[in-house]
């Protein structure tokens, strides 16, 4: 059976996400807000009256779809129940106007990656996952050339123009969610002050936009680029500031397959969990959404 969860559904839940990550999976943090359902499916895959396995739906748009969090308990020796899981948000989508199904997974993720390309799904891109640690509390000394006094439109020319996007094929992360770049989200983000520039006599020369409340302990930098190594470390050094102010004890980003980048990022001081590429991008063929649609 496979059902919407419920508050009361929490303590399966959590029993099965201890056991993923080692210990370190993020649906603790979000199970009370999924849970609601107010911007996805949350749902679960039942057999005997024991939970089994689970995912999320959500809508990063009227018509944009991520698929998430799919969960398998790993006692279980059930076979098929991620397959069921993806079937089932599939049949809501029936009579829906939908332009993309998305997701995204870890490379070592065999059993995810061939059950998503048995349904159809295909990689469209790889990033690499990279990650600081923070190891003490201690802030940078910032130039005084990094400003958030500056104007929407010359940020996100800067942004727009960059090797970070080409790389990332217009995609922009924030956390494990991925979606085409837009102006809005740009927008979103400087709304909220998170971000600054590196100006040089009124020139742009490097800017970072980040995100503070994706996961706990965690600031994601969804956009970060640089004319030279010397202020990629002081937008980097920004970022530090920003992750001891919020008590996060990590930074983490997604890297293109960009030569200056990856060089930067590692000169930075950031490192992969296992290997680069390590980031996978999957979506679903527009012909076989409009197939789906079908009713």
């Amino acid at each position: 059976m496979i059902r919407k969860i419920e508050s009361s559904d929490k303590k399966e839940v959590l029993q099965i996400s201890s056991q993923i990550w080692e210990g370190e999976d993020y649906i603790t943090d979000i199970f009370d807000e999924w849970v609601k359902g107010e911007s996805g499916i949350f749902a679960g895959y039942w057999e005997d009256n024991k939970l089994i396995g689970f995912g999320r739906m959500q809508f990063l748009t009227s018509t944009d779809v991520w698929l998430e969090a799919l969960r398998k308990d790993p006692q279980t020796k059930i076979k098929g129940v991620g397959y069921k899981i993806a079937l089932y948000y599939l049949e809501q989508l029936k009579g829906k106007k939908i332009d993309s199904v998305r997701f995204s997974t870890y490379f070592g993720n065999i059993a995810s990656i061939k059950l998503n390309e048995n349904l159809g799904f295909n990689k469209v891109l790889t990033l690499s996952l990279k990650e600081l640690k923070l190891l003490n509390n201690t802030n940078n000394q910032l130039s005084s050339k990094l400003t958030n006094n500056i104007k929407f439109n010359e940020i996100e020319n800067y942004i727009s123009n960059s090797s970070y996007l080409r790389g990332t094929e217009n995609f922009i992360a924030n956390g494990w969610v991925v979606q085409e770049y837009s102006q809005q989200r740009i927008k979103a983000i400087m709304e909220k002050g998170d971000y600054t520039a590196y100006l040089d006599n009124t020139k742009i020369n490097g800017t970072v936009l980040y995100t503070k409340d994706v996961y706990r302990k965690i600031l994601w930098i969804n956009i970060i680029e640089a004319d030279n190594e010397f202020i990629f470390k002081e937008l980097i050094n920004f970022t530090i500031n920003a992750a001891i102010k919020e008590n996060c004890d990590r930074i983490q980003v997604l890297i293109p397959d960009v030569l200056k980048l990856m060089n930067l990022i590692d000169y930075a001081g950031f490192t992969s969990w296992e290997q680069n590429n390590d980031f996978l991008l999957y979506e679903m063929p527009k012909q076989l959404i409009n197939k789906i649609l079908e009713v």
